[in-house]
């Protein structure tokens, strides 16, 4: 029999390997013979094992020949086998040969045989003489209808039939034949599907028929046969939830939830996984409601375990942690967990507290806590480190826990899910972090629960797994406390303005943390203490000095203890291990001193603090990123790493210790930039020298001298070197950006791509070396098109600005040095510096500038595909309405425009006359897609920087540079026709088009502005806006002509004041007639006299007088005198004093006008007479007459000299 056993093993590999490449070719006639003799000599052994080979076989066999014929003929014998056969081991041999070729065959291709198959199984599963056919054969029956699908459909009704009549006649005690009547059942609902939710009398039948059956398999004793009656309820509640009692079935699984029988325990569990991803409230509700209404509690595993847990008090999800701790099979393990989950994600935010307190019981339920409690941190604390070692005691309250020394991995499970809680809060009610509001709506109503409430229970549990005996549990506790960091750090304290909540738990915190920094301690427990430690001190909760040291000393310890060589490390972790330790305290420093560096922590100490220890810090983050960019190089140069290793790594641990330095690399990269640009990439320490950096600081060289043969490099080298480090382990990651790579790292290259460009001596590279800033900006420009983040397109605009000021420095010195070098020689003679040279050519792919352009386009067109002309298609789309782009959108586009504005300086004179037009058209076309009208006349922030950018092109040295000049006011006179065309559109702000002008006007040389054609039409921009009825424009008007009026040059100010005094005047002389109603009309009047009084103050002698003549009777016409002022209104108040006052002051200023003009009109000085009168009055009025009063006396001298008389 077992060498039987072994020759079918080998057969039927041969089937399913061998014959499936031979493609279905078994050979000969002679072949098949004694392959079919063997295997039906096997289907009638009476060994099962040996019968359900066969089977297999006979169908593989089948399936390899892939022949209908061939098919028929075996089937046909297992048919004949049946009828003749009264054997019962013949019988459930041929009847599982046939299942099986349904199975192997598919429903279709043995579609002519399914009605013969189910004719017979039916006959044979009703043999009540032989439990075995009648097992076998509903099992044969189960495979035929799996696989045969929606063919079936024609035999459910009779198989359902079949099914209800065995489960209510076969004896209970023939436990196979229940189960494989579950089994058959199963697949018949599953074959019904979605038609189970009907409503017809056949399918409401069939309903019944399926819920009968499995309210019968409820009752049988036999535990497979009830795992069954839960799988077909939960295929019932898949396809026809609202037709599946969910109480009784809660009901159900809640007591098989403690059965002894594993396989039982695992339909349970899936059952319930099934349903609390739809009705995980209701399930949880039928739980407690059932625990309550039983006269017997529901308790787990009464029969396994002694001590049980109570559903009434715990709940279902109480009663699942328990379960989970107790439970051993790994896959039951896991659906216990994805149910737990379910669950807190549905709930989580609804039942805080009893999702809170569940996880601090399983987390307080050990031999270490018991129960923890916190003392007061606020009161005063004696002694330096007293304070960390009291915070939390514990203590024995007496009462019974529902949870008794869980094992670490049910703890670390509780842990998890508390971060889960906080993570659920966070995208609920903005409440769950913000103690104010939470607190006024708690006593709105004392239902609501908000997470900020529970603090102190969030800080104790992270307490009680950060500092357990488990080394897994600690990594939670820690991970969980980084996370109610993260989370808290920034909520004021409202009882104590200035503070956050999270300051009364500094004690708690470091009592946290310090367990973690001791010699014993495992290196990924301490690697994750240095990540919560940097996020202390980052969070800028600490403020006190003294409390910050103690935070800041266990740094120094993990610091300290990094330093020491490779032979004091201990020997119980492998190397890789020891490099996640170094490589995590090296980034929680770089963590710190990027907070330091960046102003996130405003305190001084802390700046000393990380002073102290920047010298060996920075010598190990070198040491670091050297390591790190060796570890980077591609495949072909591993030849070139070193034998022994890194200074963090050796070289057989090389492939484990890549991933903690990709995880760590960023933030030591951007802090190793920000301590080259504080010190200017000069060393400040006179010992570091060249040696630590071409071999950095390894363990085994920490504490030895250097090597008397190594090569002390000059100054300059060590800083090129410094320099292409970081340079290069930017631009590798940046060029070729992983689909795993994060934001956080992204940003921190890019950031410290911005600080190495804040150094002089780093600019000066970029700056003289044009094929490296050509192929940094366009890594940066593949950034930006694979990165639709906005943090990081403006992070990357940022570094492309830097890289343009490089190259204009570099630009500069070059001029500079050249006239220096030519002395008295003519300019004609000095060479062309900057791109473009002679011929203004801009080569792609070898000019800076064109890389530039390139990159601003894709950012401007990406916001405004307006600007490109084949989107576009037509110049009708010029008239399309401005639109009005996001904050982000903005923020980009203005980025953009500055750097275009930059550009022609890094040009020659011809080069900028060839980039001239295409930077004049983006910059105005941004003005005109973002040229909206805002209320209050203001300005959207991208037309606010396109009209700067278009200043700063204006009023380029280029525009005034001999061999440019012309080509130069050609161009700007056409943008300025452009500028002046947009005003036909009706959809475009009128303010800002009218600015525009303005900027052209006092920015350009005077030929482009001063050709008749031109001024004629901005002066008659200029009257047609001042004639818009909008207040605001017509303020905006008068504010843009006084500073026309103002400009220097009489060329340009002049004919703007020859042809625009007399609309002035006209318009103010309208006020007198229609009185100002609001403020805004008020400040119409004012904005106007300012014009005036402008005009009066650079006006020619002989012409002054005139003008004083004409502002004297408009300011006299708004002055009001003693009754009128009494029953004036607000606003013609204040216009009579602005009135009185310009009044005060000319009078004095032009004396001689003054007394002229009221000599000439007697009505203007009576009136100013009686205003000064009425204004007197007034003024006495408002002071205060007491008797009791002893400084009258002052008050009465102080209103003598306000007095204009």
């Amino acid at each position: 029999m077992f060498l039987k056993g072994w020759v079918f093993f080998f057969f039927f590999s041969f089937l399913h390997f061998d014959v499936a490449i031979s493609k279905g070719h078994l050979g000969p006639e002679e072949m098949r013979r004694p392959v079919l003799a063997l295997l039906m000599g096997a289907l009638e052994s009476p060994n099962p094992l040996l019968r359900c080979a066969a089977a297999e076989a006979w169908a593989r066999l089948a399936q390899v020949v892939n022949d209908g014929v061939f098919t028929a003929a075996l089937a046909q014998v297992s048919f004949d086998k049946l009828k003749s056969a009264r054997d019962a081991v013949t019988r459930t041999g041929h009847s599982l040969a046939l299942g099986s070729l349904h199975r192997y065959l598919g429903g279709i291709s043995s579609s002519q045989h399914l009605n013969s198959c189910v004719g017979i199984l039916y006959t044979l599963s009703q043999d009540s003489t032989s439990p075995d056919v009648q097992t076998w054969a509903l099992h044969s029956l189960s495979l035929i209808i799996d696989s045969a699908g929606p063919l079936f459909y024609t035999h459910v009704e009779p198989t359902l039939s079949l099914i209800i009549m065995l489960l209510l006649n076969v004896p209970p005690t023939h436990a196979e034949v229940h189960q494989s009547l579950g089994r058959c059942l199963n697949t018949l609902i599953t074959t019904l599907g979605p038609e189970l939710q009907g409503n017809s009398t056949y399918i409401s039948a069939l309903r019944t028929s399926c819920l009968l059956g499995c309210a019968v398999m409820q009752d049988n004793p036999d535990c497979l046969v009830q795992a069954q009656a839960i799988s077909c309820l939960q295929q019932l509640h898949m396809f026809a939830p609202r037709h599946v009692n969910l109480s009784s079935l809660v009901s159900c699984l809640c007591v098989n939830l403690c059965s002894p029988y594993l396989l039982l325990r695992r339909a349970v569990l899936a059952c319930l996984r099934q349903l609390v991803q739809r009705e995980a409230a209701e399930v949880s509700e039928h739980a407690v409601m059932l625990a309550k209404d039983s006269r017997k509690e529901l308790t787990l595993a009464g029969c396994r375990h002694h001590d049980d847990a109570n559903i009434r008090e715990v709940g279902l999800e109480g009663a699942l942690l328990t379960l989970l701790d107790r439970e051993t099979d790994q896959k039951l393990c896991c659906d216990i967990k994805e149910t737990l989950n379910h669950m807190l994600t549905s709930m989580a935010v609804d039942k805080l507290s009893f999702w809170l307190k569940l996880c601090k019981d399983v987390l307080a339920a050990s031999a270490d806590f018991t129960a923890v409690t916190c003392v007061d941190t606020m009161q005063e604390e004696e002694g330096d480190k007293g304070d960390d070692a009291s915070v939390l005691t514990t203590r024995n309250d007496g009462r019974p826990h529902p949870f008794t020394n869980p094992r670490w991995a049910t703890r670390v499970f509780a842990a998890e899910c508390v971060c889960r809680i906080i993570n659920q809060c966070e995208n609920a009610h903005s409440a769950h972090f913000d103690i104010a509001l939470a607190q006024e709506m708690k006593k709105r109503d004392s239902r609501n629960d908000f997470l900020v409430l529970h603090l102190a229970d969030l800080i104790r549990m992270a307490f009680m797994a950060a500092t357990d005996h488990s080394d897994q549990l600690r990594l939670s506790g820690l991970e969980t406390l980084l996370v109610v960091i993260r989370q808290f750090a920034t909520i004021p304290e409202p009882e104590f303005p200035g503070h956050v909540i999270l300051e009364q738990y500094q004690a708690n915190v470091g009592a946290a943390l310090r367990p973690a920094f001791t010699s014993e301690t495992p290196p990924d427990v301490t690697a994750k203490a240095c990540q919560v430690c940097s996020a202390w001190i980052a969070s800028g909760v600490v403020s006190d000095l003294n409390d910050l040291r103690r935070v800041h000393q266990l740094l120094v310890s993990s610091l300290t203890k990094i330093q020491v060589g490779k032979e004091a490390l201990s020997h119980l972790y492998n190397e890789s291990t020891s490099t996640m330790e170094i490589l995590a305290v090296l980034k929680a420093w770089a963590e710190v001193k990027e907070c330091v560096r960046n102003g996130s922590i405003s305190s001084d100490g802390l700046l000393d603090l990380v002073h102290t220890d920047l010298g060996t810090l920075s010598r190990l983050w070198l040491a670091a990123l050297q390591d790190f960019a060796l570890l980077t190089l591609p495949s072909e140069f591993a030849s070139q790493l070193p034998v022994e290793g890194g200074a963090f790594y050796t070289a057989e641990t090389s492939e484990n210790a890549k991933l903690h330095y990709y995880h760590s690399w960023a933030l030591i990269l951007h802090a190793t930039a920000l301590w080259l640009t504080s010190t200017g990439f000069v060393v400040a320490d006179p010992d570091e020298g060249a040696p630590n950096l071409s071999r950095p600081v390894t363990p085994t060289s920490m504490c030895q001298g250097s090597s008397s043969e190594a090569t002390v490099k000059s100054p300059e080298d060590v800083y090129t070197e410094r320099f292409h480090l970081i340079l290069g382990i930017s631009v590798e990651f940046l060029c070729s950006l992983r689909s795993d790579a994060t934001m956080e790292s992204i940003t921190a290259c890019l950031h410290a791509l911005q600080a190495l460009l804040d150094v002089p001596w780093p600019r000066s590279k970029i700056g003289s070396d044009q094929e490296l800033g050509i192929e940094l900006l366009n890594v940066l420009h593949r950034v930006i098109l694979t990165r639709e983040s906005p943090s990081i397109q403006l992070a990357s605009l940022e570094v492309v600005r830097q890289i343009i000021c490089a190259a204009q420095e570099h630009v500069k010195e070059k001029r500079r040095s050249a006239e220096v070098d030519d002395g008295a020689a003519e300019k004609e003679t000095l060479p062309e510096f900057g791109e473009g040279k002679d011929t203004g050519g801009l080569v792609p792919g070898k000019s800076l500038v064109f890389a530039t352009l390139e990159l601003c386009v894709c950012i401007l067109v990406r916001q405004l595909p307006e600007l490109n002309p084949k989107l576009t298609g037509s110049p009708g789309v010029k008239g399309a309405k401005p639109q009005m782009l996001s904050e982000d959108g903005s923020r980009l586009v203005s980025a953009a425009l500055v750097i275009l504005s930059e550009l022609p300086a890094v040009c020659s004179p011809e080069g900028s006359i060839s980039i001239l037009p295409t930077i004049l058209y983006l910059t105005i076309g941004v003005l005109r897609e973002t040229a909206v009208k805002l209320p209050g006349g203001q300005l959207s922030s991208t037309v606010a920087a396109s009209l700067q950018a278009l200043k700063g092109i204006l009023s380029s040295p280029m525009a005034r540079a001999e061999k440019s000049r012309a080509a130069w006011t050609d161009l700007l006179r056409s943008a300025l026709t452009t500028v002046l065309d947009y005003g036909t559109h009706q959809e475009l702000d009128e303010v800002s088009l009218l600015t525009a002008v303005t900027v052209f006007i006092l920015s350009t040389c005077p030929e482009v502005t001063t050709i008749s054609c031109l001024q004629k039409r901005c002066i008659e921009k200029f009257k047609a806006t001042l004639r818009i009825n909008d207040p605001m424009v017509q303020i905006k008007t008068y504010q843009l002509l006084l500073s026309i009026f103002q400009y220097p040059n009489p060329t340009v100010s002049y004919p703007y004041i020859y042809s625009l005094v007399s609309p002035i005047l006209e318009k103010l002389q309208e006020i007198d007639k229609r009185k100002p109603q609001d403020t805004t009309e008020l400040q119409i009047f004012q904005e106007g006299i300012k014009v005036l009084e402008a005009l009066v103050a650079i006006a020619e002698e002989q012409h002054r007088s005139q003008l004083v003549a004409c502002l004297l009777p408009i300011l006299i016409s708004f002055l009001l005198d003693e009754n009128a002022l009494g029953s004036a209104t607000s606003i013609m108040r204040n216009l009579h004093d602005f009135a009185l006052q310009k009044l005060m002051q000319i009078g004095p200023q032009y004396s001689s006008v003054f007394k002229s003009v009221m000599a000439s009109s007697p009505a203007l000085k009576a009136r100013l007479e009686a205003a000064i009168k009425g204004n007197q009055e007034s003024v006495k009025v408002k002071i205060p007459t007491s008797k009791h009063t002893k400084n009258s006396g002052k008050n009465l001298s102080i209103q003598l000299k306000t007095n204009f008389l």
